[in-house]
Formats: structure tokens, sequence, C-alpha cells
């Protein structure tokens, strides 16, 4: 298996302000499907994300990085900290739904 780094450069396109009722957008599902999928990559090849890796990438708060960690431990993930910054993949299993 080859061994790359996986960090693609971040956008340059700026950032929109939101307004305070911002409506819940497609645009803004892709984005988070985005995020979901590049943290599965990394735990998948056991590597070891931080929450400054997750934000400098992404550019979103520290809350994001959590609602995207619950997601991926709803899916069936165990995701467990090495350090208090430090996030791995310990094991995936398959039929988290309970049947």
């Amino acid at each position: 298996m080859t061994v790359a780094p996986f960090d693609a450069p971040a956008s340059t396109t700026p950032r929109r302000s939101a307004a305070a009722s911002y409506p819940r957008t497609v645009a803004a599902d892709a984005r988070r499907n985005v995020r979901v999928v590049w943290l599965t990559v990394l735990f998948v090849r056991r590597e070891a994300v931080t929450i400054e890796r997750f934000r400098s990438r992404f550019g979103v708060s520290e809350r994001t990085f959590w609602r995207d960690l619950v997601c991926l431990r709803d899916a069936g993930m165990y995701i467990d900290t090495e350090s208090p910054d430090n996030y791995r993949m310990t094991c995936f299993m398959a039929d988290s739904d309970g049947s």
C-alpha cells in the first residue's frame, strides 16, 4: 500500500458571512460530507487527527469537529483519544445499528 500524505490544498474561495437565520442548504451538507470523508480516510489510514489540523484545513470551529466526530461514532467508528488533542480510530463495527 502506498503511503502518501492526504492534505489537498484548502479552498481559496473567500468565506461568506452567514446571516442570523441562515437556512440549511445543499452546499452546507456537501461541506459536511467532505469533512466527514476526509476524517474517515485519515482514520482508516491509521493517521492521528488533531483538532488544529482539522480547523486549519476547513476553517471551522472546534464544535464542528465534535459534531463530525459524533457523526462518525454514530456510523460505527470507535474513535479514541491518544492525548487531549489527538484522535485515532481504534476499530470499526459494521453492525452498529444494533440489529
